[in-house]
């Protein structure tokens, strides 16, 4: 059970460093919107790079921050049931839905997000939605990347559920 707990602490670490990391996107979005905003409004010359650098970056600063999100219980619940139950049986019911939801999304997105990255990887692929065409292989490597991440987060998760459930102390974050 230790090493069990160790290794859910350092996935939290994880998640916590990768999230962390990753918000630092926040500062080249903000910049490349002040310049946009601008160069459109003040100098009439809108650029051809904004728009597309925009949502490259908050997708990966969405998608990097899922694990981080779920290790802070940030993600949005449905709480009409889990009010009305004690705390075992809402770890029963967390187990139940990590088991038929949260894993099988999980092995989707990974068992389909990882070929599309490495095809685009092999491909070197740029993107078509405006004339500046940057490369968006590193994009498409977030998918995976982040899944993977989303899915070590959620084990330590749905054990922590699982020990609730079974009447064990439950190692929080």
């Amino acid at each position: 059970m230790r090493l069990l707990a160790s290794l859910g602490r350092r996935i939290d670490g994880l998640s916590d460093w990768s999230g962390r990391l990753t918000a630092w996107l926040v500062l080249p979005l903000t910049l490349a919107f002040i310049y946009e905003v601008i160069a459109r409004y003040v100098f009439t010359r809108p650029t051809i790079w904004a728009y597309e650098l925009s949502y490259l970056l908050t997708g990966t600063l969405f998608m990097m921050n899922l694990a981080r999100t779920l290790k802070l219980n940030g993600h949005v619940r449905v709480d009409v049931l889990s009010q009305h139950l004690s705390t075992r049986a809402n770890a029963v019911v967390e187990c139940l839905m990590y088991a038929i939801v949260f894993f099988p999304l999980c092995a989707a997105l990974m068992l389909n997000g990882i070929p599309w990255a490495l095809e685009s990887w092999r491909m070197l692929e740029t993107s078509m939605a405006s004339p500046w065409r940057p490369p968006i292989y590193p994009f498409k490597t977030v998918l995976p990347l982040a899944v993977g991440l989303l899915t070590l987060q959620g084990a330590v998760a749905f054990g922590r559920s699982l020990a609730t459930a079974l009447g064990r102390e439950s190692h929080g974050a």
